[in-house]
């Protein structure tokens, strides 16, 4: 290491004022002319890697980082950057084994600290993580990145209440708290709720303008809504920022899989896979592929060899268990695909008490009783624009909107969870909640109910400002028919109804774990079942809305006369295209995306007889709760 001229002394003070002031492109120019004049020395290749970790370079981080430690293995700073770049590229183990070095070159570093505990909850060490930050919180209660970090372990270890309230603890102490905004985005996205995970993504990019995390938010949104173009366009953007991002090229190649555009799709996975990323989400689009041609033993190798390997955690090897039993099940492999659905299942152990839901129920039933349905509060806006497609999930109600949304006059929005968000506003601002909305709604006068009705109407305006009808497919609105009716008496609901084994074998079929509880076990299934069929007998009863049920098996055997049925009840002249429904170049981004990609087809009625050996806890379950 040569002594630094007066002139290299300027140019390093220079380049901490560029990278301070926000100009790593400037700061990293003069950090490289210091470094040729003056030698390598570690701190120089670490501040580098702080200028290219600002401008989003993770590769050249790495790089960078692994030269400081070349000359100085226990430099704190390289240390934490390469870590962050092994974060970042989906090197978990790797990533905790750094950020233990750093923290034994620096035990009190909080953020270190942090980080450590960060990596344990990525490795799927939930339990030791939330221990991790709630040692650190108890030291020091006002520190932030702590609060956001015990969320992310809460929401990941299935406490999303906890982890909710850790987010804005954090955000309370600094509303800049980039980790913070991401949790709640997550928790929103989650829930159905895509604004307000948008707004939150959109906040979290403000933060930290590179965030590869914070567009991949933003194109799950736009993914979620459908609108698979602008998806790909922010990754785009994304990889413009953070080139040949394993995360960024997977999820573009989930998108191009979804939208038909195989070809590109594969391009990409040939990509990663010759330069060994085959990240998880890659792994599982190409057993998408896969389904398509056929061609599925690499795929499943890929797989198995993924679920023994230490550096998937349980959340992606659970997604690969059941992208192995959605290829077993398309090569008539029944056992082999019962089997891998049912370890996919069993791999997050996510608790359920239906008793919960029974008396939600009851609660229901009691609030909106025929005599309260006649009392109770309504809107008067007129509008009936809505359309709310209901019933169990896996029902049909994405090929119903599906079908449905070919008409000009219709507008199809998907899943949205503006309608509880609306319902969860009656109970006050978020800070200052309690109660139940019903409580609320139970003193409301009309102008209180047409105010907590335009709130969702807004919320189909963003969507679509000029389509007549906008639909919205959010299957668990069975639970909300009451208030429905209350806050858009003009609207159309429309039930969708299917055998129940075959409703619940694609349920259990499907990774529902972290949206709907009961969906792990066929017993929990069969009993979820019972209370909605019980609802929807009620709902029947007491409100006057028209409700017009739609049988799956109906839809599949004659599609023409049940589609003119759809049109008759709201009230449209009838499109021949809507029997072409699979021509249409709309995108769907449920779990139903591939099926309306096709023709109506009719090997998904009595699909359960293929699994009916394995059936038996659903069947008993069925018998036992509800009269079927």
């Amino acid at each position: 290491m040569k002594t630094p001229s007066e002139k290299d002394k300027q140019r390093f003070q220079k380049a901490m004022q560029a990278l301070h002031a926000g100009q790593p492109k400037e700061a990293l120019g003069l950090f490289e002319k210091v470094r040729k004049a003056s030698g390598d020395h570690p701190d120089i290749w670490y501040l580098m890697g702080l200028a290219h970790g600002k401008l989003g370079e993770m590769n050249e981080v790495k790089k960078v980082s692994m030269k400081a430690l070349e000359s100085a293995p226990a430099h704190f700073g390289a240390l934490c950057n390469l870590a962050n770049a092994l974060l970042t590229f989906g090197d978990k183990e790797g990533a905790l084994e750094n950020y233990g070095k750093a923290l034994k070159a620096n035990p009190t570093d909080p953020t270190i600290i942090n980080n450590y505990g960060r990596a344990l909850g990525l490795l799927g060490r939930w339990d030791d993580a939330i221990e991790h930050f709630q040692e650190i919180l108890e030291r020091n209660r006002n520190y932030a990145p702590a609060h956001s970090s015990l969320g992310k372990a809460y929401a990941e270890g299935g406490y999303p209440d906890k982890a909710f309230k850790e987010y804005q603890k954090a955000l309370a102490l600094d509303s800049r708290q980039f980790d913070a905004h991401m949790g709640i985005g997550n928790l929103y996205a989650g829930l159905g709720g895509a604004l307000k995970a948008e707004a939150h993504y959109k906040k979290a990019l403000e933060t930290e303008p590179n965030s590869l995390d914070a567009r991949l938010g933003l194109a799950s949104i736009k993914r979620y809504r459908g609108a698979f173009d602008e998806a790909i366009d922010l990754l785009d953007e994304a990889d413009r920022h953070a080139p040949d991002m394993p995360s960024v090229l997977a999820a573009k190649a989930d998108l191009l899989e979804r939208t038909s555009r195989y070809d590109e799709a594969r391009e990409i996975l040939d990509h990663l896979k010759k330069h060994d990323c085959m990240y998880s989400m890659a792994i599982s689009v190409n057993a998408a592929l896969c389904r398509q041609t056929g061609n599925c033993d690499e795929a499943l190798r890929l797989i198995e060899e993924a679920v023994e390997a230490p550096q998937y955690n349980l959340m992606e090897k659970q997604m690969l268990r059941f992208s192995a039993g959605k290829l077993l099940d398309k090569l008539d492999r029944f056992d082999d695909a019962f089997k891998w659905y049912h370890e996919g299942n069993e791999t997050i152990k996510v608790p359920c008490d239906l008793d919960v839901n029974d008396k939600q129920a009851a609660i229901l039933k009691e609030f909106y009783s025929e005599s309260a349905m006649k009392s109770l509060p309504r809107a008067t806006t007129g509008s009936s624009r809505p359309v709310f497609i209901l019933g169990m999930p896996r029902s049909g109600t994405t090929l119903t909107e599906h079908i449905l949304s070919i008409h000009p006059d219709v507008h199809g929005a998907g899943e949205l969870g503006d309608l509880k968000h609306a319902l969860n506003a009656m109970r006050g601002p978020p800070d200052n909640r309690s109660g139940s909305y019903m409580e609320a709604m139970s003193k409301f006068s009309e102008k209180d109910m047409n105010r907590h009705a335009q709130l969702y109407l807004d919320a189909l305006k963003a969507i679509n400002a000029d389509a007549r009808f906008v639909t919205d497919k959010m299957p668990h609105n069975f639970l909300q028919i009451g208030a429905i009716s209350l806050l858009f008496p003009d609207a159309h609901i429309i039930h969708c109804r299917r055998d129940p084994l075959d409703n619940g074998l694609s349920i259990y079929f499907q990774n529902f774990s972290w949206t709907h509880d009961y969906a792990t076990k066929l017993e929990n299934i069969g009993r979820f079942y019972a209370i909605y069929d019980s609802l929807m007998k009620h709902w029947e009863k007491v409100v006057d809305i028209p409700i017009l049920t739609v049988h799956y098996e109906e839809m599949v055997e004659n599609q023409e006369a049940m589609s003119k049925k759809l049109l008759d009840f709201v009230g449209l002249e009838w499109d021949k295209r809507m029997l072409e429904f699979h021509r249409s170049e709309r995108t769907v981004a449920t779990a139903s995306y591939d099926q309306v990609r096709q023709p109506i087809y009719k090997s998904s009625r009595e699909r359960w007889r293929n699994y009916e050996k394995h059936l038996g806890p659903l069947k008993e379950s069925l018998e036992k709760w509800c009269e079927v």
